[in-house]
């Protein structure tokens, strides 16, 4: 499982000097990104944690879109900690210029309980996990859910967002025309490694269903699970699931 999850980690590596090149080519990628990380800094204001700054993870943070959507959300102020497999991917998010409060560092999600007990001194008030867990094996998803919600206080939320087309024949197809159509050649006329994209055009087809994710996120305790999805050609695709850990 190392292994796999090691040369994985080495395609994001060769992708990442391309990668937000190609996100600004995707039509609602960084809306999508912003709705989602508002979503969960309002609930966490509003389960009290107005007027202070929030701790939040960003998992599986990448170049550090994911992080700046929390920032325009939280607040400058915000202490974010981002956590990714990939060392290329980090130096590009590493790169950029953030707060004092902002932090990223390099560990597969599987080993989030040993990377808190390093990096904060108790749970953060929430987590935003984009695009992460079908970079996670099938049958260690429920123990990264479960890890999330622990490394979360009692009464805190999770945004967890990805692609999620199981079991509805349209949305797969589409999104099978886009990868093939669109992202691929994209990737190769930018030589943004192409290998990445179908690894991502795969990893989609057996990504959990919504039902699925709602299982796992149940079995680990979570409560108020709602449910949206993104506009444009990514609705019915992209997905959006706020969770809350129990006070």
């Amino acid at each position: 499982m190392r292994a796999a999850a090691t040369q994985l980690a080495e395609q994001f590596d060769r992708a990442a000097d391309r990668y937000d090149l190609l996100t600004r080519l995707n039509p609602g990628y960084h809306r999508a990104l912003r709705d989602a990380a508002r979503g969960l800094v309002d609930r966490l204001r509003g389960a009290g944690t107005s007027g202070r700054p929030p701790t939040l993870w960003d998992l599986g943070c990448g170049s550090g879109l994911s992080t700046e959507a929390l920032l325009q959300a939280a607040g400058q102020d915000a202490r974010v900690v981002g956590l990714d497999a990939s060392e290329g991917m980090l130096a590009q998010a590493r790169a950029k210029d953030w707060p004092d409060g902002v932090r990223f560092v390099h560990a597969v999600a599987q080993d989030l309980p040993e990377v808190a007990a390093r990096e904060l001194d108790g749970p953060a008030d929430g987590a935003f996990a984009a695009y992460l867990l079908r970079n996670v094996p099938e049958d260690q998803r429920d123990d990264v859910v479960r890890a999330i919600g622990e490394q979360v206080r009692p009464g805190g939320w999770v945004a967890l967002q990805d692609y999620h087309v199981k079991g509805d024949r349209v949305a797969g197809a589409v999104w099978t025309l886009v990868c093939w159509g669109v992202v691929m050649p994209l990737a190769v006329v930018v030589r943004g490694n192409p290998t990445i994209y179908r690894y991502l055009w795969r990893s989609v087809l057996d990504n959990d269903s919504t039902a699925e994710l709602t299982g796992r996120l149940t079995r680990a305790g979570f409560t108020d699970v709602a449910w949206s999805t993104a506009g444009g050609w990514q609705r019915g695709i992209l997905h959006t699931v706020l969770a809350r850990r129990p006070g």
